[in-house]
């Protein structure tokens, strides 16, 4: 009894003393400054503050008439680096079943025209200068596990932000290295807790963690494998923080780009220096209504390594006919008969060796057409 007559005395005291502490019989407490203070306010209980239509359970509020730093609110959790299966959070917030699509965990908004950020995010312990308006701005590695979604991604290219700059070297080394690079579909493995740290979250949360493992593990992918790509491009593979290689495809596009520049080179200097071959070709290619029966296809696999198969097609009554392979030069390095009852001859890269060659189809002395096959190591 007198403990609640000493706290009613002490309330009813600080409730007069210019206003700064008082407590309604709703339960709510409210502290503000007056006279030439800062004019701030600390609110705790159910609906306490407002601010137009807002309504908060507890508020914050500053509004200094000049600062160094004004912080809303500072939050800063540790905890004990003994404790195996704890948990640390410097703000934890859930927020959920209002207006279908108007739910925030975490809201952020920068007002003003100074430059900064809604949400600031950083892995090392300091303030960087934010240089623009940014609904988030995060310094340090960013990991997101799931599908990032953005109407575009742009990566700084300024040259005014680069340093020992050379040119990719265009001796075909770049073309023959990607021709190397396995391209594979795949699936993610299923993501498993260890089993400690299963014995520390609830059953629902664990739930929902496996059934989010298992609908990422059936979503079919496509791309390479880290480790064959760092032995040709070491620069687009990095390894991350949990230890796995993860390749950077962003920057895969420039290799690309370059890939594709050799290749043009490629056609040009065979447009330019296949000769008679390549004069032949274009004087005597033949639309399929005047072939008679006769056709050229594509070789497949192309390009290839070890072996391709060349298909045709030969009319019926064809004396003479066969498949003529020529280097760049228009020197021909292998000549195949074939007849009207084949389809296809077959070729092994080791015998023609590495590099861009010319095949033509030939029936009764004329060229019929003409195709190309790359051999790569």
């Amino acid at each position: 009894m007198k403990r609640i007559i000493l706290l009613s005395i002490t309330i009813i005291t600080c409730s007069t003393i210019s206003a700064q502490l008082s407590v309604e019989n709703s339960g709510k407490v409210n502290v503000q400054a007056t006279g030439n203070q800062l004019p701030t306010m600390f609110a705790v209980g159910p609906t306490t503050g407002t601010y137009s239509s807002f309504k908060f359970a507890s508020a914050v509020h500053i509004t200094p008439n000049t600062s160094l730093m004004t912080v809303g609110t500072y939050s800063k959790a540790y905890g004990s680096s003994s404790q195996t299966y704890g948990r640390s959070f410097g703000v934890y917030s859930i927020g959920g079943n209002a207006t279908s699509g108007y739910n925030y965990g975490v809201a952020g908004t920068l007002e003003g025209t100074n430059y900064g950020a809604g949400i600031l995010g950083s892995s090392v312990n300091y303030f960087s200068y934010i240089p623009g308006l940014y609904a988030g701005y995060f310094i340090g590695e960013t990991y997101v596990n799931g599908t990032l979604t953005a109407t575009s991604v742009v990566t700084p290219s300024d040259i005014r932000l680069k340093t020992n700059i050379t040119n990719i070297s265009k001796t075909g080394q770049i073309l023959e290295n990607l021709m190397k690079i396995n391209v594979l579909s795949y699936n993610y493995k299923k993501r498993e807790l260890p089993e400690a740290e299963r014995d520390t979250i609830q059953e629902a949360t664990l739930r929902a963690f496996n059934e989010k493992s298992e609908a990422d593990a059936k979503e079919r992918h496509f791309g390479v494998s880290a480790q064959e790509l760092q032995e040709l491009f070491p620069e687009l593979v990095k390894e991350g923080q949990d230890g796995y290689l993860g390749v950077n495809y962003v920057e895969l596009v420039p290799i690309l780009i370059q890939a594709i520049q050799e290749l043009k080179t490629e056609v040009e200097e065979l447009r330019n220096s296949s000769g008679n071959t390549s004069k032949r070709a274009a004087t005597t290619s033949i639309n399929e209504q005047t072939l008679s029966g006769n056709k050229l296809y594509q070789n497949t696999p192309n390009p290839f390594k070890e072996q391709t198969t060349i298909r045709f097609r030969l009319a019926d009554d064809v004396n003479d006919a066969s498949i003529c392979i020529f280097d760049m030069t228009g020197k021909t390095i292998k000549k195949f008969s074939i007849s009207s009852g084949m389809e296809s001859v077959s070729i092994g890269g080791y015998e023609l060796g590495d590099g861009l060659f010319l095949y033509s189809l030939v029936v009764n002395g004329q060229v019929i057409d003409t195709k190309r096959m790359i051999i790569s190591k």
